[in-house]
């Protein structure tokens, strides 16, 4: 079930973010960080939901973070599909491994990080990528 947090209703500073991995847990606790640096979060646990979302909400979404299985198994159709909708939104991708980086990077992704990563360089360096449009 896609969710849209807003903590607050704290000043979207850093625009939206989309977050999609396959653990609900980890996406409550990085939409909260992402919401607590200025972002408005739309969060989901699939493929198919990433893409309604982006559908839904093509205007918005600027960045988008891919992480867990997600990102090894569907990174690159979502990836590829993101980018046709919407050719200027910056994606990360966080993996257990190395195994998908090549893929995901030739498909379309800006940036590419291995577990474990902190809170806080996970935002950075997604609001390094949103620097790089400007």
């Amino acid at each position: 079930m896609p969710l849209d947090d807003n903590y607050g209703g704290l000043e979207h500073l850093n625009g939206t973010i989309l977050i999609v991995t396959d653990d609900i847990d980890v996406n409550i606790v990085l939409s909260g960080v992402f919401s607590l640096n200025g972002f408005r979060c739309f969060k989901c646990t699939s493929a198919e939901e990433a893409l309604e979302i982006l559908d839904k909400h093509v205007e918005e979404v600027n960045s988008m973070l891919i992480n867990g299985h997600i990102a090894a198994d569907r990174g690159p159709m979502i990836i590829s599909k993101a980018k046709v909708k919407k050719p200027s939104i910056k994606i990360v991708v966080v993996a257990n491994n190395e195994n998908s980086k090549t893929r995901v990077l030739s498909y379309g992704a800006d940036d590419f990080m291995l577990k474990p990563i902190s809170a806080e360089t996970l935002v950075n360096r997604v609001i390094t990528q949103l620097a790089r449009r400007r």
